[in-house]
């Protein structure tokens, strides 16, 4: 898997030059409207760290802190918060199932295209623990594949679909309100953007 990740992480972030290249319909706005000032968030997988750099950004008196298990995607993210400038971003190589935080200390947690990408159990070890972590008030922002209807997009998006592991084609056509619920999650928000679907859940 570190293998595999080395490999994508220097062309990560061109998801967002094909896919995302509209910001206002792209789930980076999504998610960083749904951010405060003065929050306390924690970017699970963060890969590259694209969402964690838009909050930053935006939100100077937010504190982000992004996990990840691949070092070349860590690297990659160390130095575009370097090359940015940016003093509010913290990373650490995490495993997502086993955070070493407190009990209820975040107010936002994000889950960016991951949890397709897993099987059930895996998936659901990652969310039990980001709902260890997240404040009893908090949020878990979760952003996730949808393909388009649009005979355009469609075909842009083959690639994602033909190249995901077996795993995806299951978890888009579950029902996620039922499946969050199972640990313990009400969907609060559900935003189709371009590509991708952007769901707010609190605690039940």
């Amino acid at each position: 898997m570190q293998v595999f990740y080395k490999i994508i992480s220097k062309g990560y972030d061109l998801l967002d030059v094909i896919y995302f290249r509209d910001f206002k319909k792209s789930p980076r706005k999504a998610v960083l409207d749904r951010i405060y000032e003065n929050e306390k968030v924690l970017d699970l997988c963060t890969g590259t760290a694209a969402n964690a750099i838009t909050i930053a950004k935006e939100k100077s008196n937010t504190k982000i802190v992004g996990i990840d298990l691949s070092k070349n995607m860590l690297k990659v993210a160390h130095n575009k918060i370097r090359k940015n400038g940016l003093k509010n971003i913290r990373l650490f190589e995490m495993d997502a199932t086993h955070l070493k935080f407190k009990s209820n200390c975040f107010d936002k947690i994000l889950i960016s295209l991951v949890l397709h990408e897993l099987d059930e159990e895996l998936a659901g070890k990652i969310i039990t623990e980001a709902n260890r972590v997240l404040k009893d008030s908090g949020e878990m922002i979760i952003t996730e594949w949808e393909p388009s209807k649009q005979l355009f997009k469609r075909l842009l998006f083959a690639p994602i679909h033909y190249l995901e592991p077996k795993t995806y084609r299951k978890f888009i056509k579950m029902d996620l309100y039922s499946y969050f619920e199972r640990y313990g999650l009400n969907v609060q928000e559900d935003i189709h953007c371009d590509y991708t679907r952007v769901i707010t859940l609190k605690k039940i």
